[in-house]
């Protein structure tokens, strides 16, 4: 009896140890899936909410598996929906075709063809580029976008598939474009710096030539009639030479924003008078061309920077005197309306082409090289009329001469907005 006990006992004991036994293994078991399933879990929140979009895609391009609507907060389709790729980036030609394929444009999609290729090589994708036009969320408005596009073929199941990433680099693609930007202005700035230096060299050079050629040969002038020629000579260089310096000076200030302007109330008409009297000095040696002054009748008072306009003036007389061999200039100016006032200065001289006279205001733009001068003038002209809030331009024709014109308020609006 206590042996049939005992060996009762010992079955018992042994049935106990390996269910416990059991209950250990399941235990482990259950733990190895609880942390593979918590794993798995990290995984796909990690995939659920990286800042990148993947997508899983079959050969058909059917979308089998993505992010996208986690990213954004959308909720995602049922499952018996079919996205393609296009269709889920909300691609405008697949919108308008109503799938991605049918349209007609893409079979030039280039993310389409770089599928293809990879599923036909059973290889991956690396980093193509791609600007696509990709509609928003309401499909109402057309949104330009720069994606990165890579991936990786694989085989699940048997089932050939392609695991892609697109990141959107739009803003890095925009910075991109904006460093090309600033280089190119960089280059064209260097090609600016190197076109005023070759000009300001000849031009300085040609006058400093004239000045001391003929300094040392007024010394040895046998008459008197020698010397004064060669003084004239002298004083024209130097006239030249300080006009570039001034247009160097102020064309720099204007651009720095440097130029002081002072401005004050004064009567037009004793401005043209004050430059018919100028010219009419230059013009005494020149009888065939005569200079009038058409000023008005009654005062036309302005406020405004009364130096900076006379320098136009005396610019535009200086242009239209070495292009006018005979006839003459005209310099006047008119009302119009109630608050601005037309200045022009007008010449018989050889005209302008019609292709010419949209760049003639330009940096060192000259119609003629054998004319003195740096193309600096009516660049500095230009600059000067559109700080005092007003326009410049030029009507011409070819043979027949050019009428070089500006508008100003009567009352300076810089002065008056202070």
């Amino acid at each position: 009896m206590n042996l049939l006990l005992s060996g009762s006992i010992v079955i018992l004991l042994f049935a106990l140890a390996v269910t416990l036994f059991k209950y250990g293994i399941a235990r482990r078991k259950l733990r190895l899936m609880e942390k593979e399933q918590g794993k798995l879990e990290q995984s796909a929140l990690l995939l659920q909410n990286i800042n990148v979009y993947y997508l899983l895609v079959n050969r058909d391009y059917v979308v089998c598996d993505t992010n996208y609507y986690s990213l954004n907060g959308l909720p995602a389709p049922d499952e018996g929906m079919v996205k393609k790729v296009g269709n889920l980036l909300h691609c405008r030609t697949a919108i308008e075709a109503g799938e991605c394929g049918k349209g007609e444009k893409c079979g030039f999609c280039s993310v389409r063809q770089a599928i293809g290729k990879a599923f036909q090589e059973k290889a991956g994708i690396k980093k193509l580029e791609a600007s696509m036009y990709l509609l928003d969320e309401d499909a109402k408005q057309v949104v330009s976008c720069d994606v990165s596009v890579s991936g990786t073929y694989m085989n699940l199941r048997g089932e050939d598939a392609l695991l892609l990433t697109v990141c959107d680099v739009t803003e890095l693609m925009n910075m991109q474009r904006l460093l090309n930007i600033e280089k190119e202005n960089s280059q064209s700035v260097d090609k600016l710096r190197s076109a005023f230096i070759a000009n300001m060299s000849h031009e300085v050079r040609t006058p400093l030539n004239a000045i001391l050629g003929f300094s040392g040969l007024i010394v040895t002038a046998a008459t008197e009639e020698e010397r004064k020629l060669y003084a004239d000579v002298i004083a024209e260089n130097n006239e030249r030479l300080l006009h570039l310096v001034d247009d160097i000076f102020d064309l720099s200030q204007i651009e720095a924003g440097t130029l002081e302007f002072e401005y004050s109330e004064f009567d037009v008409n004793d401005l043209l008078r004050e430059a018919e009297g100028i010219f009419k000095i230059k013009l005494a040696d020149n009888p065939a061309v005569k200079l009038v002054c058409e000023a008005q009748m009654q005062p036309v008072i302005m406020y405004s920077e009364r130096q900076r306009i006379i320098q136009v003036m005396i610019n535009l007389l200086h242009n239209a005197m070495k292009f006018t061999r005979s006839g003459e200039i005209r310099l006047g100016c008119s009302r119009i309306g109630a608050d601005e006032v037309r200045f022009y200065v007008s010449d018989t001289g050889i005209g302008i082409p019609q292709e010419e006279q949209e760049s003639i205001f330009a940096r060192f733009k000259k119609l003629d090289r054998e004319v003195p001068g740096t193309g600096l003038g009516l660049t500095l002209s230009q600059n000067i009329i559109k700080k005092l809030g007003g326009k410049v331009g030029v009507e011409s024709e070819v043979g027949k001469g050019s009428t070089f014109w500006f508008v100003l308020p009567l009352a300076a609006k810089c002065e008056l907005e202070k």
